[in-house]
């Protein structure tokens, strides 16, 4: 399996939300030059990693499993095993923050019923 990079990742990203390269450097708040290197292949500095996270993680744990990956893909860091925070678990542990109590309730309930599911399986 051939490793994605950093400007793979930010092309697909852009191909999905139907972001102009003027676009993409003006959500991020990046040169358009800036983004047309990290697609070129260019090595971004941690802080431009930061800006990108920032602009495409929707929550702060979204944002920080996001800026891991991503400083992963661009090869400042190895990937972590175990106890990593994947991005789907970031968004959910986003979303559960915005919930009333009794919303929480039901959706641990809920967890808890998937839980027993899984074990009778």
């Amino acid at each position: 399996m051939v490793q994605e990079s950093l400007g793979q990742w930010l092309r697909e990203v852009c191909r999905r939300e139907r972001l102009s390269l003027r676009q993409a450097a003006a959500k991020t708040g990046l040169s358009h030059a800036t983004i047309q290197d990290i697609l070129n292949g260019a090595r971004a500095t941690p802080d431009t990693i930061k800006k990108v996270a920032a602009a495409f993680g929707d929550g702060e744990n979204q944002r920080l499993a996001l800026e891991d990956k991503l400083l992963v893909l661009a090869g400042y860091r190895s990937p972590r095993s175990g106890g990593e925070l994947s991005e789907p678990m970031a968004r959910l542990l986003d979303q559960v923050q915005q919930l009333s109590e009794p919303e929480v309730k039901i959706l641990t309930r809920f967890v808890d019923f998937l839980i027993e599911l899984g074990r009778e399986q």
